[in-house]
């Protein structure tokens, strides 16, 4: 009976936590509506109206500062800032949540990421540079420690540099090169690979970003599905470098290592595609 008794007061228990976090969701959500609209139009929106409702959401953290939603308003006052063209003020809340989330990286990496986007908005990409060069030096394994050298590069071909953009693709390469050494046999690792061939195809070196798939084939194959890097390297040679006769050697050879492989039908159609020709 007691058993009985205690598993239902824990059902109810559960019941009520589920509860509280639905209500807590509902009071952010209307919270947020509130800054969409400064989001939507911040040039409208008088500073009152952003003082107004960063404060709502600075007591909403206080009221729940252990909530998951709390950090993701903390973020939120940066993001309002920006969108006003607070960037001090802005700066200011993300070294906050620098220090006070010290222990996450992910956490960390991201504001330092707004924090040089709001430098780059300004036009001032040396400063911005030096905010994104952080996160690949102390966290290089977080999502936008992975992201942010392409992220980088990318920005150089936007702005009509090429050679800062290959500059910074051929880091790229060498960080993820980097990275993949030191965590073998890892997913991180594996993806840094896949990365240093997307690398090689965006400076369109053909035999750089072959060799890269090469690579990833001979490391994994056995251990992860390696079909689509024989795929792009069957592309690169059909569609790139115009090598008909190599293209349909890595095509038979993809179809007898990879009968079922999602690609397969694409590979014996180029290959009948051939023979038709």
């Amino acid at each position: 009976m007691k058993k009985i008794i205690l598993t239902a007061l824990l059902g109810l228990f559960i019941a009520g936590c589920a509860n509280d976090q639905y209500a807590i969701e509902k009071q952010y959500w209307r919270i947020r509506i509130q800054a969409e609209k400064i989001f939507k139009n911040p040039s409208g929106s008088p500073p009152n109206e952003l003082e107004r409702v960063v404060n709502i959401i600075k007591g909403f953290i206080k009221k729940y500062p252990e909530n998951n939603l709390a950090t993701e308003a903390e973020f939120n006052i940066a993001r309002l800032y920006i969108a006003k063209e607070a960037y001090d003020k802005s700066r200011e809340q993300l070294n906050t949540i620098i220090s006070k989330y010290n222990k996450s990286e992910a956490i960390c990496s991201e504001a330092i990421f707004l924090i040089g986007n709001s430098y780059q908005i300004q036009d001032q990409w040396n400063p911005a540079l030096e905010q994104y060069k952080k996160i690949i030096q102390e966290y290089p394994t977080t999502l936008r420690g992975i992201d942010i050298p392409i992220y980088i590069a990318q920005y150089y071909k936007s702005k009509y540099q090429p050679d800062n953009m290959i500059a910074a693709y051929k880091e790229a390469i060498s960080h993820y090169r980097a990275l993949s050494d030191k965590y073998p046999d890892s997913q991180l690792a594996y993806g840094a690979d896949k990365l240093v061939a997307g690398c090689y195809m965006a400076l369109k070196d053909w035999q750089g970003a072959i060799d890269a798939f090469n690579n990833i084939i001979t490391k994994y194959k056995g251990k992860v599905s390696t079909d689509e890097a024989l795929m792009n390297i069957a592309l690169i040679y059909k569609q790139e470098i115009k090598d008909e006769v190599k293209a349909r050697e890595i095509l038979q050879q993809f179809i007898t290592d990879y009968p079922k492989s999602r690609f397969i039908k694409t590979a014996t159609a180029m290959l009948e595609e051939r023979k038709e020709k």
